[in-house]
């Protein structure tokens, strides 16, 4: 389950730097009035992924737009911050001890104390969004940064020069988040590996960087879904969800006319209810760059 958690994050992993020579996931989508170029993206990596390749480079330079999932900096930022205090608290007087079984919250309890961490300060948090907080808070420990996912990297480079769209909103990925059906056992199986993760990313990170969205899918979706079968729930929100929503709005960009560079996670490009194959079934052909 902590698979979840990472694709909503990111994948990186512990290793200290990694050679060159990119292989990310990148399929152009051709339509009658448009081009779209979509790439399949990490949220926060780590240094060593950069400078991305030049077919990815120059995509995004003839493009006149740039599609996130969100955007999640410039004015929106302050914004994203206030309604994450406003929603991800739980409410005056109540804390996690009302949410939780005593079980899981003797483990989140010991979690935070082994670590020298304050449960006082973690314990007004809503489930959905302690699992975000302590899943990033573990990857960075591993060496991750947000400020170098390619979601980041490439709104950076677009502020001011290029069109931004947003395939969602803040509000939606939030409410997502706090939504997941399960928070209690959600929560107890994120506790159990985060210790033990870092094999685990570093074979998604491989997987990723070479572009191999078969072994994408396999690792995040077939294997997981076969695993733990009792959070199909999550899985289609997801993922499957998620996908059939973006795809509508990929669709309606194709039949709009102009240059579009979407960058969306990785996990939801793959697999047979994955945007590219969602794509396909609707006429539009996609290839590989």
């Amino acid at each position: 389950m902590f698979r979840i958690m990472a694709l909503i994050l990111v994948l990186a992993g512990a290793v200290p730097s990694w050679a060159a020579g990119e292989r990310l996931p990148v399929w152009q989508v051709q339509g009658e009035r448009a081009e779209i170029v979509i790439l399949g993206s990490m949220h926060m990596t780590f240094p060593g992924i950069y400078p991305l390749r030049d077919e990815i480079l120059a995509a995004f330079a003839a493009s006149d737009t740039l599609v996130v999932e969100v955007d999640i900096g410039g004015e929106n930022s302050l914004e994203m911050q206030q309604m994450v205090m406003r929603k991800g608290m739980l409410p005056p007087g109540e804390t996690l001890h009302q949410y939780l079984s005593p079980k899981t919250m003797e483990q989140l309890e010991k979690y935070l104390s082994d670590r020298g961490l304050a449960p006082s300060v973690y314990t007004s948090l809503h489930p959905g969004l302690l699992m975000m907080t302590l899943s990033s808070m573990r990857m960075e420990a591993l060496g991750m940064q947000v400020e170098l996912g390619i979601d980041q990297h490439f709104l950076d480079l677009a502020r001011g020069e290029k069109v931004i769209l947003e395939l969602e909103s803040a509000e939606q990925q939030l409410d997502l988040l706090l939504g997941f059906p399960d928070q209690d056992m959600l929560l107890a199986q994120t506790l159990s590996q985060l210790d033990d993760i870092e094999e685990t990313i570093t074979v998604l990170y491989i997987a990723w960087k070479n572009g191999d969205a078969e072994e994408l899918n396999r690792l995040l979706l077939e294997d997981e879904q076969q695993r733990n079968p009792q959070f199909q729930p999550v899985y289609d929100k997801m993922f499957g969800e998620r996908n059939l929503q973006m795809t509508g709005k990929i669709t309606g960009l194709l039949e709009t006319g102009g240059r579009y560079f979407v960058v969306v996670g990785a996990g939801h490009l793959v697999g047979e209810k994955g945007i590219i194959a969602l794509l396909q079934k609707a006429g539009y052909q996609a290839r590989r760059l």
